[in-house]
């Protein structure tokens, strides 16, 4: 068993030294913006593992809500900062820290509400065989209170919210396996709306939001998630 073990440490640390460069996502695994924001900075550092080399970043996937599609996102490196349409920016990196690692991805939107999720690829340009991908994310939500707890999810999930019953502050999880636009509303005992929580769309992941019950009336309410085609209805109570 021990000799297994020491041949699987060997073997581990021999991939992570193929890659021959580290690139790493150094903000949140989602950055929340807001509707003030025209830009929304996500930021990775990136090295070679020694020495000094060249190193090539490629956008490979770009997935935008509608209202950022025309403003798209923007790659910054030490040398400049470049315009959407350029996917491919090549720079010398040193394995020394210094300033000249970060590299920043811009997700232009521009007051508007919206989510973004770029996928970029830092290889060495004297072997492209020796690549690492990171994944950036950026949310700029209609509403207040949310939070990420995770950016990725194996089903969609509405929460019991906690505390229950509550007075007159609760918290409502819900979890996204997919980039999807979503409703979530709470309803009084009549089926009347009485508050929209979220109507947005939101990347893959795990989130938190706060309800206050300020101003509505001690009772049972109903809380609502859809998401595509999943449908998922909770009772909560308020109590005053």
């Amino acid at each position: 068993m021990r000799k297994i073990f020491i041949l699987l440490t060997l073997f581990l640390s021999l991939q992570t030294f193929s890659q021959g460069l580290t690139f790493i996502r150094i903000s949140p695994s989602i950055v929340v913006g807001n509707t003030s924001m025209y830009e929304i900075p996500v930021k990775a550092v990136l090295n070679p593992l020694s020495g000094t080399a060249q190193i090539r970043l490629i956008r490979v996937i770009e997935e935008l809500s509608p209202s950022w599609d025309s403003f798209g996102t923007g790659i910054c490196n030490y040398v400049a900062c470049y315009p959407p349409e350029v996917d491919t920016v090549v720079a010398s990196y040193s394995a020394s820290t210094s300033s000249d690692d970060t590299v920043t991805i811009y997700f232009y939107c521009y007051y508007t509400e919206g989510a973004g999720y770029v996928r970029m690829r830092a290889e060495l340009v004297s072997n492209p065989s020796q690549f690492v991908e990171v994944d950036f994310r950026a949310v700029t939500p209609a509403y207040i209170g949310i939070t990420p707890i995770s950016n990725t999810a194996s089903e969609f999930r509405l929460n019991q919210n906690y505390p229950n019953p509550f007075n007159p502050n609760t918290k409502i999880s819900f979890s996204l396996p997919v980039r999807e636009f979503i409703s979530l509303k709470v309803y009084d005992m009549l089926g009347r709306e009485v508050r929209t929580l979220v109507s947005s769309e939101l990347p893959e992941g795990q989130y938190e939001i706060d309800f206050n019950g300020e101003g509505l009336s001690s009772g049972i309410y109903y809380y609502s998630l859809r998401a595509g085609e999943f449908v998922s209805v909770r009772k909560m109570t308020l109590v005053k």
